[in-house]
């Protein structure tokens, strides 16, 4: 008789339990519902984009840096992600800057009538460099983007060699 009152009882939890769950889960679709009629309302206050970057840049904080440079990548801030992308990698060895770096030159989109995607030899060499920099400091999801640019079977050269290419690039220009 116990078990059966046991029973009885942690299968009202379970219907409890259960509609309290669905009543919540339907609540938060309908806060998911949210319409952006401007882009600008997705953008972080000023001062808290300058506190990320202060943080980052100043103190190598990648925590910082991913939050605010992902922001800057909704809203298409290109060139002040660069700058400060630039920054993060070169001060700190940041393998996220890095691997923004490698987007930046990689992306083939136009934006205010610029065309992004660095076509010529010496950009395509600082883009090479930046995505096996990411690798050679640790950030996994730049191994697709390597095999996608030297395919599956090829060990992935060293930065340094694209760095030289383009040494030599400037070196022949004298």
């Amino acid at each position: 008789m116990v078990k059966r009152r046991e029973i009885k009882i942690l299968q009202l939890f379970t219907v409890i339990f259960c509609v309290l769950f669905l009543r919540c889960s339907h609540h938060v679709e309908k806060k998911l519902e949210a319409v952006i009629d401007d882009p600008k309302d997705l953008e972080l206050p000023r001062n808290v984009a300058d506190s990320l970057w202060r943080r980052a840049i100043n103190a190598g904080d990648f925590k910082a840096y991913n939050e605010v440079s992902n922001n800057y990548w909704l809203l298409l801030k290109m060139p002040e992600l660069y700058y400060y992308a630039q920054l993060m990698a070169n001060r700190h060895e940041c393998p996220e800057a890095y691997m923004d770096l490698y987007d930046m030159f990689s992306w083939e989109e136009t934006i205010n009538g610029i065309e992004l995607a660095g076509k010529d030899s010496i950009s395509r060499n600082q883009s090479l460099i930046y995505v096996l920099g990411a690798y050679e400091l640790g950030e996994e999801s730049a191994l697709s983007y390597i095999h996608k640019e030297f395919g599956h079977r090829v060990r992935p050269p060293k930065s340094i060699t694209y760095l030289k290419k383009i040494q030599k690039f400037y070196e022949e220009k004298k």
